[in-house]
């Protein structure tokens, strides 16, 4: 499992950041999480890939959401400069994405989304874990 999810943590990060400032989300339902060994196994197995890109790991897990289960980790690396104004721009371009989501103080809240950009990091790695898998079923 580490070794399919280096690429797509790799990938998370901000272009021109020099591999810093990376991170994912894992939206799974429950049993997906089952079948791949559980919250404990997946969040180890981020944790340990992000240590072979050199992160400096912050990693989350909840079973049971109102959407299932969700896992993820974070690179908390200070990038270095130049690095740090690339970071520093993609965490603020997610951050008014969210809020914008989210709607201003007061608002109704906005109508639930699956919107594909949010389970778009999942399918890649469901995709690329299912192929490893049966490359070395016998």
């Amino acid at each position: 499992m580490t070794q399919v999810l280096v690429p797509l943590l790799r990938a998370s990060c901000p272009p021109d950041a020099g591999g810093y400032g990376g991170g994912i989300e894992l939206r799974l339902t429950n049993d997906e999480a089952e079948e791949l060994g559980g919250v404990a196994l997946v969040r180890a197995a981020l944790r340990a890939a992000a240590r072979e890109l050199g992160w400096k790991t912050e990693t989350f897990g909840w079973t049971e959401t109102i959407r299932g289960t969700m896992v993820g980790v974070t690179d908390r690396r200070t990038p270095p400069s130049p690095f740090d104004s690339f970071v520093d721009a993609d965490r603020q371009r997610r951050m008014r994405k969210a809020v914008e989501r989210v709607g201003p103080p007061g608002a109704p809240s906005p109508p639930r989304s699956d919107e594909p950009s949010v389970r778009l990091p999942t399918q890649k790695f469901l995709t690329a874990y299912a192929a490893a898998q049966s490359a070395v079923d016998w």
